[in-house]
């Protein structure tokens, strides 16, 4: 055997063990002489011998890939890559392939190489959305933030309004003030949970009992129309998340499904330990290998239209905006999610139903008991409360009603005023102070730094929204959060109880 029969044996021995990509040899006229196994699984077939190489593709792509295999007959240099899509009707309808044709080396013809690049596509799109997502979050929680703000401004005039007796008509028009700007909080904080910057109380839960507690609830809210089928393990894998969170997403989910059946059906929630062994592509993220305790719901509707699926996340998107949907649902359960170290995947199918998977990091050890609430004080007792407030309508109301409850009260604008305050020799009692404040300094700086100077210092913080390092473990350090707007006989309960 010549040494040229050794080199063509080895030759055909990588070309037919190659399993990455897919490999054609052309002859001339760009038709095909050979293809090997990982060709024949992506067309579904074995290519004919005879058969344009082109004529492998759809026709919207054989134009690119007709003047990639002209461009390699040619000779060098190597045209660039194209991209392509084969034409097997198995395929899914996100298939992505690259095609790259080069001259065969000592004889006549190409060599044309698919690759099979649908995953890769998927997950950079899925980081695309991820992206967009989160853009879309940071824009929701500052305008979250901020609206706050103005709520607990309208609701503080409101309830002092109200403090002065004021005629009949009058006070029923200052109730539904402060019913107004409740149900404006309401809204706001599912904003927050969006944007993954709600105040967090988590612990670690078995979710097979989780959800069967909530079962119940759920079955009544379905009515008689809807199945409700429970497929768990309780107690369950371990998870460490905030159980009102774990409520608030599995309602959301499960009012979705019922929506999506409106004739009825069955609604299914599943519950597995997942060892995942490579990484997944989820909504916006990817997730990556580990243990993960995956809880799923499940419908049977009309599934969600392929051109959707991208945007079901987004807040205030809905498809039924006419039968009172907000799309806020949907959002909120990516947050919450999110916010607990978690992801979101789904799964639909036009005509045969949605599935939704919660994934969150599995924990080990044992369930933590709820915490025991704190106890309250007797009686209110006089303190001296240095409130540091950027808003000046809400630091005057707030002012007010500390005055109205009998304490004495320094208000500044920013941590520095508050620091030049205690210089001139006012030393507080309980220091009541935003997170979120113009300067150098913010609310938990400011807090430090005065506790540094006066040990028993207590503090009260107020935001219209806090990270989860701010919403947690709070309570262990002597320090209260109120979630803005709040009622003003809450603050001055806070200030009397620290």
């Amino acid at each position: 055997m010549t040494d040229r029969d050794h080199e063509a044996s080895a030759f055909r021995r990588l070309f037919e063990a190659e399993e990455s990509a897919g490999l054609a040899v052309l002859d001339t006229a760009g038709r095909i002489r050979v293809a090997n196994p990982a060709l024949a699984a992506l067309c579904g077939a074995v290519p004919a011998v005879g058969q344009p190489g082109a004529a492998l593709f759809v026709e919207e792509s054989r134009g690119a890939v007709a003047g990639a295999i002209a461009a390699a007959l040619a000779g060098p240099p190597a045209p660039a890559v194209v991209a392509a899509r084969i034409a097997n009707a198995a395929l899914p309808a996100d298939a992505s392939f690259e095609v790259a044709c080069r001259p065969l080396r000592g004889e006549p013809g190409a060599l044309m190489r698919v690759v099979d690049v649908t995953a890769r596509r998927r997950m950079q799109a899925q980081m695309e959305e991820g992206a967009r997502l989160q853009s879309i979050g940071q824009l929701a929680g500052g305008v979250a933030h901020d609206f706050n703000n103005l709520l607990a401004a309208i609701s503080g005039a409101a309830e002092a309004a109200l403090a002065r007796t004021p005629e009949p008509e009058t006070a029923e028009d200052l109730r539904q003030i402060l019913d107004s700007a409740g149900r404006g909080a309401r809204l706001v904080r599912q904003l927050l949970a969006f944007a993954s910057r709600q105040a967090l109380a988590p612990r670690v839960l078995a979710l097979g009992s989780a959800v069967e507690a909530m079962a119940p609830l759920l079955t009544r809210l379905l009515g008689a129309r809807h199945v409700l089928v429970l497929d768990l393990d309780v107690p369950g894998p371990l998870a460490r998340v905030d159980p009102s969170q774990l409520d608030q997403a599995l309602l959301n989910l499960v009012v979705n499904a019922r929506d999506a059946m409106p004739e009825g059906g069955t609604i299914r929630i599943g519950l597995a330990a997942v060892d995942l062994a490579a990484e997944e592509v989820a909504q916006g993220a990817v997730i990556p290998p580990g243990a993960w305790a995956v809880l799923s719901v499940a419908d049977e509707g009309a599934g969600i239209a392929a051109a959707l699926l991208p945007r079901i996340f987004e807040p205030f998107f809905t498809t039924r905006r006419g039968q009172g949907g907000t799309g806020l649902g949907l959002s909120t359960v990516l947050g919450i999610l999110r916010q607990s170290g978690g992801h979101v995947s789904v799964s639909s199918e036009p005509g045969r139903g949605t599935a939704f998977r919660l994934w969150f990091p599995r924990s080990e050890g044992r369930e933590e008991a709820q915490a025991a609430a704190a106890p309250v004080a007797a009686e209110s007792v006089a303190r001296r409360v240095l409130l540091v407030e950027d808003e000046a309508p809400l630091r005057i109301l707030t002012r007010r009603a500390l005055v109205g409850a009998g304490h004495e009260v320094h208000a500044a604008e920013d941590a520095e005023a508050a620091l030049a305050a205690v210089d001139d020799g006012f030393t507080p009692d309980v220091l009541v102070t935003d997170v979120t404040m113009p300067g150098e300094m913010d609310g938990i700086g400011l807090a430090e730094t005065l506790r540094g100077r006066l040990p028993g210092l207590r503090v009260v913080l107020v935001s219209g929204y806090a990270a989860a390092t701010v919403g947690e473990g709070l309570a262990g350090k002597g320090v209260r959060f109120l979630e803005k707007p709040f009622r003003m006989s809450e603050l001055a309960s806070a200030v009397a109880e620290a």
